[in-house]
């Protein structure tokens, strides 16, 4: 009932639209009520019930005709779904069936014989289209409908386009995008609770380590880590929930054929990308200049790429963590399981090469390390034309660390990482839909 709440102009226009969609040979069935004589004309059939037996299904055009020699004429200048309605109201019926007199052995036989008979008046009879013609006309509509798609799409089975609303990828991607944005403009607390962690903890960060001293090494190293992982953390939590509460109206659209998975999943990636740069930013400018006495826009620069960086990877976590637990509850008890392996083996708690062999392959995901080493080659080495500390260099070679590893491992590792999360992601909402896995 798309039309139920509106007015009149509204839902002629809801109706016209469906109208397009019947045009290119989709079978659009709508219940309505007291539809206006505009939106009434748009209807190609009609099907009329009462009582839940049906009174006449065919061509609209055709419903006078059949009213008219059994004594229902509709008046001029008259709104014919209005005397249809209130013809089927006023009728004399009774109890039972709703047949005025009418058997139940005669109501019997005339199912049999496919045709439904229901007497309005002692003298007149409605009959409409037989259970089994009705059938036997909606089948083949569906079957030709079938064939016309399958005619359209001969490689349907191929992976990411066997869906489309046919207005092209770049207007789909656009317009799901749009849709994200006002569905997250509309929510303005939940926009306010985020800004208000980021500043609320980034302060609690700055007044804890208020203005360190330069020779505070071990706790400048903190602060870093706490800067790459509280961010990284904040993109998590924020982004765990965004794909399981849309993934009914996900499934519902794609399956009617409305966009492509593809299309889908990457408006919700371009969607979280100006918050997973503004969050950071503010988050970084409160602590790094309450926390470091000397103020360099190159270094806060370069802090805030790899802050942004490190969140864009725990959000590409959180899309698969969202997609493999499928339901809300399930993607947050799966988050920790996919975060704690990457928080482990950052290199705060354990020297690079101190890692056994095998448990490489955790060192080598964990997109904390990337950022975290980032950082701390940013902060020490001399990118903004000089150093935070009294001995960055040497800090940097005792941690093992390179400063040209910034360009050549950090920033590309996390690059990486974020497109095979989203990657993977994508993979598993596709193998997931289709095979309702």
């Amino acid at each position: 009932e798309p039309t139920s709440g509106l007015d009149a102009s509204m839902a002629e226009k809801i109706v016209v639209f469906l109208k397009r969609l019947a045009s290119e040979k989709k079978n659009i069935i709508v219940t309505i009520h007291q539809p206006s004589s505009a939106v009434f004309s748009l209807f190609n059939n009609i099907l009329l019930l009462k009582e839940g037996k049906v009174v006449y299904f065919g061509k609209r055009t055709g419903a006078a005709d059949y009213f008219r020699p059994l004594g229902y004429r509709c008046p001029t200048n008259y709104n014919p779904a209005d005397f249809y309605i209130k013809t089927l109201v006023e009728s004399p019926v009774s109890t039972g069936y709703g047949y005025d007199n009418v058997s139940q052995n005669n109501f019997t036989a005339s199912r049999e014989a496919g045709v439904h008979c229901t007497e309005f008046q002692q003298i007149t009879s409605f009959c409409s289209v037989g259970y089994e013609t009705i059938r036997h006309n909606l089948r083949e509509e569906v079957l030709d409908t079938i064939n016309d798609t399958n005619n359209k799409f001969p490689n349907s089975n191929d992976m990411l386009v066997d869906k489309s609303s046919n207005i092209g990828v770049l207007k789909e991607l656009y317009h799901l995008s749009w849709r994200n944005l006002k569905i997250i403009m509309r929510n303005p607390a939940l926009n306010h609770i985020r800004l208000l962690q980021h500043v609320f903890v980034a302060v609690m960060c700055g007044a804890a380590f208020f203005q360190l001293e330069l020779d505070k090494d071990d706790e400048m190293i903190g602060v870093l880590f706490l800067m790459v992982v509280l961010t990284s953390l904040f993109g998590l939590f924020n982004n765990i929930q965004v794909i399981p509460t849309e993934l009914p109206l996900f499934a519902r659209e794609y399956r009617s054929g409305a966009y492509y998975i593809l299309t889908w999943f990457f408006s919700k990636v371009f969607t979280e990308i100006p918050a997973s740069a503004v969050l950071p930013l503010i988050f970084n400018t409160v602590c790094f200049f309450a926390v470091f006495e000397v103020a360099n826009a190159v270094k806060f620069a370069y802090i805030w790429l790899i802050c942004y960086l490190t969140v864009q990877a725990s959000t590409a976590v959180a899309f698969f963590s969202s997609v493999l637990g499928w339901t809300p509850l399930n993607a947050l008890a799966l988050s920790p399981i996919l975060y704690a392996p990457s928080f482990i083996f950052s290199g705060q708690f354990i020297f690079i090469e101190h890692v056994r062999e095998y448990m490489e392959i955790f060192q080598i995901l964990s997109f904390l390390r990337y950022g975290h080493e980032g950082a701390i080659i940013v902060f020490f080495g001399h990118y903004g034309g000089d150093t935070y500390a009294q001995n960055g260099n040497a800090t940097i070679a005792t941690l093992t660390m390179d400063e040209d590893a910034l360009w050549n491992k950090d920033l590309p590792a996390l690059v990486g990482i974020t497109g095979m999360y989203y990657i993977l992601a994508l993979i598993l909402l596709y193998t997931r839909t289709h095979f309702r896995i």
